[in-house]
């Protein structure tokens, strides 16, 4: 929560921006598959080392405060077509190289406690199209005190995560609406209120609810179970309210499964559903049952015998009623016979991506992607898919009908590795006739692509295609997801920082100044006049540590890094690759972005105080090169 408080005799003081979000009101690409993880102490934070189980304890047990965490998450991804399963995380330093979402290293959703500024009780970030895995990080104060329940002087963990999983789902503060969860003073908070759902169901759009045609929620309308071989079924699927039950029926063979029947339900990883499982013989009697208390928890396994007659069996999931606020979510549901000495297989919350032996590289034969029907704002196509050989190109044909035709709307495409074999994509953009179409890099990083097109034709159809960024170098096959949105939100504006020229043997060097600490996106390109080569841009701090370097290929797209800067003077170092060809002198431009968010409420009893000074510049660069770039390049 980006949000000022009032301590005890509290004062009005400027806070330092150290929020981290970036534009508003973009939705999560698949949040139907959202995970969520606690960050071990001791893992790197912009802030400081992470203090979250240490600053957290004395609000009670770690299971009492997780369960509140989660349940202010699970509050609105019940009310919406969004899923948040709880993963364990490896403690990679938040902002981490890596998948936006999906990283199996830790979930999207990272929960962390660092020292923040004086005022401000947490930080959160939303959706980025930047493809930062700081998206999803919510960042507590470990300065201040957090409890459970309604404390004067504290704050309420629930209340606090209700507010920031709002930031992280892509919702500003709200300065107009005092019972919104979103208001921009801190305040105890039970639950959402009917301004809070709507707007996350305008973004995500209401959860599907089963149609009568298509239910399964009494015995007589069981789901046959789909067999997935050797004696297996597997199913899956999702409670979409409290009250929702899922019924399924499997048939055993005369000789019965001798060594039994298992059933598992597995929610864990999926969702924060907390699930109940019965089994049913052919005349709706109870054979055996079980049920869960525990969104950390959240998985079951019950086994039966059948005898030697076998018969149709039934099986009923459905929310346990032991703990409430876990009611919804997806889960997989598996049955197995356990007579044929089978190892039972481990049910997996992984989304696998689809061979791509299907989609073609001509855009003739593109795979469609039409777009979804709702009036919500998801994202007009997705999908998961594979380059299974290094020249592999798939081609996609996408369009919107979400606008009037006709109107201009921008384009965003955005493609990432998936694990556990991730491809490196690259993204090229045509249009109906086959023309390329110009596009601007927005990320362009290890397993990661990112591009936006201002002024595209809604109505009009337009091919995508995923390659391998360098068919000759690692990653070049593999597994990715791509996401594909029309949209009017605010386009990403890169400034031009600088610009200059490096040859071989030489180099050049530049002063950054950030006077206030912030997550910056940069952006370097180069450019020779012979061929190959490039240029390394180091980054070091005041002390001459590398902060970090990031190098582009003369003659390719822009590449970037995301990084957060604490205040200081930083020297920037630029020098030639040295690498292919007969390059001669390389130009490079570097242009900068400032991701952070300037949003930050005060509490009531200092509303009256005069405002703060204005923001200084996010940043000041200085070179001993004249020039300056003209504008963030386009490419094909």
């Amino acid at each position: 929560m980006k949000t000022p408080h009032a301590r005890l005799g509290a004062g009005f003081e400027a806070l330092e921006d150290r929020s981290l979000p970036t534009i508003w009101g973009v939705p999560w690409p698949d949040p139907e598959h959202l995970t969520l993880s606690f960050v071990p102490d001791g893992t790197q934070t912009p802030f400081g080392p992470s203090t979250l189980f240490q600053s957290l304890a004395s609000a009670g047990s770690v299971d009492a405060w997780e369960n509140q965490i989660l349940r202010a998450f699970e509050n609105w991804a019940s009310q919406a077509n969004i899923n948040v399963g709880v993963v364990s995380d490896g403690g990679e330093p938040l902002g981490a190289v890596g998948a936006v979402q999906g990283d199996s290293r830790f979930g999207d959703i990272r929960i962390a406690a660092a020292p923040l500024s004086s005022g401000l009780v947490a930080s959160s970030t939303p959706f980025s199209w930047t493809g930062t895995t700081y998206s999803g990080d919510v960042v507590l104060n470990s300065n201040d005190p957090f409890v459970i329940g309604n404390v004067a002087g504290s704050y309420d963990v629930f209340s606090v995560l209700q507010h920031e999983a709002g930031h992280v789902f892509g919702f500003p503060d709200e300065t107009t609406n005092p019972n919104s969860v979103m208001y921009t003073t801190y305040q105890y908070q039970t639950g959402l209120e009917a301004a809070d759902i709507a707007a996350i169901q305008a973004l995500y759009g209401p959860r599907v609810q089963e149609s009568s045609n298509n239910s399964n929620n009494s015995m007589a309308q069981a789901t046959p179970l789909p067999s997935a071989g050797l004696g297996s079924y597997l199913a899956t699927s999702d409670i979409s309210s409290p009250t929702d039950v899922d019924y399924y029926k499997f048939n055993v063979s005369l000789g019965g499964a001798l060594g039994g029947v298992a059933v598992r339900v597995k929610a864990s990883g999926l969702s924060l559903l907390v699930p109940s499982v019965t089994v049913y013989n052919a005349w709706g009697q109870v054979i055996t049952s079980a049920t869960d208390t525990d969104p950390l928890s959240n998985d079951l396994s019950i086994t039966f015998n059948t005898g030697l007659f076998g018969g149709t069996y039934y099986v009923k999931v459905s929310a346990s009623n032991t703990v409430a606020g876990f009611g919804v979510g997806g889960y997989e549901l598996a049955v197995n016979d356990l007579s044929i000495g089978e190892v039972l297989a481990p049910l997996t919350n992984a989304v696998a991506a689809l061979a791509s032996g299907n989609v073609s590289g001509a855009l003739a034969d593109a795979l469609p992607l039409p777009p979804q029907t709702s009036t919500d704002s998801r994202f007009d196509a997705t999908y998961r898919g594979i380059v299974v050989a290094s020249t592999d190109i798939d081609t996609f044909e996408v369009w919107t009908d979400k606008y009037t035709a006709g109107t201009a709307v921008d384009l965003n495409v955005i493609a990432w590795g998936l694990a556990t074999t991730p491809l490196d994509p690259q993204i090229h953009v045509f249009n109906a006739s086959g023309t390329p179409v110009a596009f601007q890099v927005i990320a362009n990083s290890t397993g990661l692509y990112s591009v936006q097109i201002q002024g595209a034709i809604a109505g009009a159809d337009y091919y995508v295609q995923v390659v391998a960024e360098n068919p000759n170098g690692p990653n070049s096959t593999g597994s990715y997801f791509l996401g594909v949105d029309f949209n009017t939100a605010a386009p990403q504006v890169f400034a031009a920082a600088g610009s200059g020229t490096v040859q071989p043997g030489t180099g050049d060097t530049a002063t950054l100044s950030v006077p206030q600490a912030k997550l910056f996106q940069f952006a370097l390109a180069a450019q020779s006049s012979g061929t190959g080569g490039g240029v390394t841009m180091t980054v070091y701090n005041a002390t001459g540590q590398v902060v970090f370097t990031l190098s582009a290929t003369a003659g390719q797209p822009p590449e970037t890094a995301t990084w957060y800067l604490a205040a200081g003077t930083y020297t920037v170092q630029y020098t030639d690759t040295g690498s292919g060809g007969n390059a001669g002198p390389i130009q490079y431009d570097l242009f900068m972005i400032s991701l952070s968010d300037s949003q930050g409420p005060m509490a009531p009893n200092i509303s009256s105080a005069p405002p703060p000074p204005p923001s200084p510049p996010a940043y000041t660069y200085t070179s001993s090169s004249s020039g300056t770039p003209t504008g963030y390049g386009y490419t094909y």
